[in-house]
């Protein structure tokens, strides 16, 4: 009985601490090649720390130069129908690696539209898309599938 116990116990502690994980859980989707490039990876975006407006944006890509600066922003819109205008900046990918602190916005906020991360060839050729991905949340955590 108190084996018994125990691992009831522990089973509901478990399952207790995965409904916590799981609400500021990492959410983690896809960025994929543009324009011939070969530059894939995953952006994954968490919450900032609790009650504040940020959210911290994680880009790792394979294929990316490792002597060019890429400049990397959040759009309005979709990958197929991107507003040209950058809504927030993200710090540029170096080396195919990239971390930003975005403050003026929350998960939720990009919960209510559609949204997308585009990086750019280079600074001087920032009309050239290499990637992009949408920033689709589909409730509950679950981005970009």
């Amino acid at each position: 009985m108190n084996r018994l116990l125990s691992t009831g116990l522990a089973f509901a502690l478990a399952l207790s601490l995965a409904g916590i994980a799981s609400a500021d859980a990492p959410t983690q989707f896809k960025l994929t090649a543009q324009n011939g490039s070969g530059e894939n990876g995953t952006a994954t975006v968490l919450q900032g720390s609790p009650g504040t407006d940020e959210i911290i944006v994680m880009v790792r890509m394979s294929g990316a130069p490792t002597d060019v600066a890429q400049p990397m922003h959040i759009h309005k819109g979709t990958c197929a129908k991107l507003d040209p205008k950058p809504l927030y900046p993200l710090t540029a990918l170096m080396d195919g690696r990239s971390e930003s602190k975005v403050k003026g916005v929350t998960l939720a906020d990009l919960e209510k539209g559609d949204y997308a991360i585009n990086i750019h060839k280079s600074g001087k050729e920032v009309s050239t898309y290499v990637a992009c991905g949408n920033l689709k949340v589909m409730g509950m955590g679950a981005m970009g599938k």
